[in-house]
């Protein structure tokens, strides 16, 4: 007879949800704080911690757990600190040998992750970090473009920049390591990249405060690019980590930033093709309006009715610099603003066009099915895409 499992439903006051208790920070001086505090934040919480912690995002042992991460908000010196109310205590009874030994260790969880030399353990030699940031932080690399934007709170005008680095400057390989710890909280399925390979191109927005005479930069968010080998002589640049902190998420920026590394791309001539690995929906939306909006500013769509040839597809693919599948899905919504259903031998027409594209994309899966389990299938594909091909023009 096997034997009962021990009760363990006293321990799950003692687990806790690590998106939940984790806080992170960008601290900038106060201005004219005076009698106040010398510094003010931007708090706000991690989507994922599983890469720190673990599949489920969670740790044993506490009550009341807070981690606390806060970063000066240009050159991103790190100060973190744990807390809690109560930490689990095993307990010396025989009968409590199925029990956990101890609580998790989580501050080496977290500091495997964190550059150690840039972590302060003492709030007061932060602060005066914080105060230095305003006094002597730069941005490391090539500024590429700055651009201004309308404040939403205030109305006054503020202003961004955009600077382009690699792992062959020292400098910025280690401040790479600071900002890198972000990804793994806001990208799924991210990893750190290898900083010995000098190839990679990072690209790193900052915020320009102007105060008093003094110039304060404060971190947004970066991308990450590799460039490889194009068939005959050329480079294919792939997109691989895109974060925009969510303080700044929502208003434009990232955007501006792929706008920038596109057309960066477009003015290369060692460049023949911008690619994304693995995007998420959020950003394939927002890659589809940029790319909509400059193809349309750019004429490319000129002329074009369906069923568009495969050569003028290939040469507006070249010419852009677009894979061939973003190329046929940029192509596929412009017909689509030029066409209704009433119109039904020009619809007609775009349809066979989309569905074609849809049944090479998924030849693998539909090949083996019936013939009408494999029309009715490519008939809802066709429907789905079509209308999230609406609702991302509606927002061009």
């Amino acid at each position: 007879m096997m034997a009962a499992p021990p009760n363990i439903a006293h321990l799950a006051p003692w687990i806790c949800k690590t998106t939940e208790c984790m806080k992170l920070s960008l601290v900038q001086p106060q201005i004219d704080y005076q009698d106040s505090e010398p510094t003010t934040d931007t708090t706000f919480e991690p989507t994922f911690t599983y890469p720190i912690f673990g599949e489920q995002e969670v740790v044993f042992g506490y009550k009341g757990l807070s981690i606390k991460i806060s970063y000066t908000s240009g050159s991103l010196r790190i100060y973190p600190r744990i807390n809690y109310e109560q930490k689990y205590q095993p307990s010396s009874s025989s009968s409590a040998s199925a029990e956990p030994e101890g609580a998790d260790d989580v501050s080496n969880m977290l500091l495997d992750f964190l550059p150690k030399q840039d972590c302060f353990s003492n709030y007061d030699e932060f602060v005066r970090a914080v105060q230095e940031d305003a006094e002597t932080f730069r941005p490391i690399g090539e500024k590429i473009h700055e651009y201004t934007r309308e404040s939403s709170d205030s109305g006054e005008e503020e202003h961004f920049e955009i600077y382009r680095a690699s792992f062959a400057d020292e400098r910025f390989k280690q401040y790479h390591r600071r900002m890198q710890f972000f990804v793994l909280l806001f990208i799924e399925g991210s990893s750190y990249i290898e900083e010995d390979d000098e190839k990679w191109e990072i690209y790193i927005m900052f915020k320009r405060q102007n105060v008093g005479g003094s110039t304060i930069y404060h971190f947004m968010g970066y991308c990450t690019t590799y460039p490889f080998f194009y068939w005959p002589e050329c480079t294919r640049l792939r997109i691989s980590q895109f974060l925009i902190l969510p303080p700044y998420q929502q208003q434009g920026h990232g955007s501006e930033l792929y706008r920038i590394i596109y057309q960066t791309c477009m003015a290369r001539s060692d460049v023949k093709e911008l690619t994304v690995e693995d995007p998420s929906e959020a950003f394939a939306d927002m890659r589809d309006r940029n790319d909509m909006r400059y193809l349309n500013s750019h004429n490319a769509f000129d002329k074009l009715i369906a069923p568009v040839p495969r050569k003028v597809m290939k040469e507006m693919r070249q010419k852009y610099k677009l894979t061939d599948r973003q190329m046929q899905r940029c192509v596929e919504m412009y017909l689509l603003s030029r066409v209704n259903r009433l119109q039904k031998e020009a619809y007609r027409l775009f349809r066979l066009q989309v569905k074609q594209r849809l049944y090479l994309f998924n030849l693998d899966a539909l090949r083996d099915l019936d013939p009408e389990d494999r029309k009715e299938k490519l008939d809802l594909t066709f429907e789905n895409v079509i209308e999230d091909y609406h609702r991302l023009l509606e927002m061009i």
